[in-house]
């Protein structure tokens, strides 16, 4: 699968940004800022965990969330 990444200015929060996550050319995810952090919105959102992943640049282990995106809508 061909995955893209394109930041483009939120239209609903003025001044902000959403990274959007498109899938063989078709819009599947947004991600973008929250007052608690981060938010995540797909309809093809399909699992979300939890992981620990190695950050190679510094050795360490870092943690990490996994989301599963179906090639169907969820709902």
């Amino acid at each position: 699968m061909n995955y893209e990444f394109r930041v483009v200015p939120h239209s609903m929060l003025p001044g902000k940004q959403v990274v959007e996550c498109w899938r063989n050319g078709k819009f599947v995810a947004g991600i973008y800022p929250h007052q608690d952090g981060i938010r995540i919105v797909s309809k093809f959102m399909a699992d979300v965990s939890k992981e620990i992943e190695p950050a190679h640049a510094r050795g360490q282990w870092l943690p990490a969330a996994l989301i599963k995106l179906g090639e169907k809508p969820a709902f």
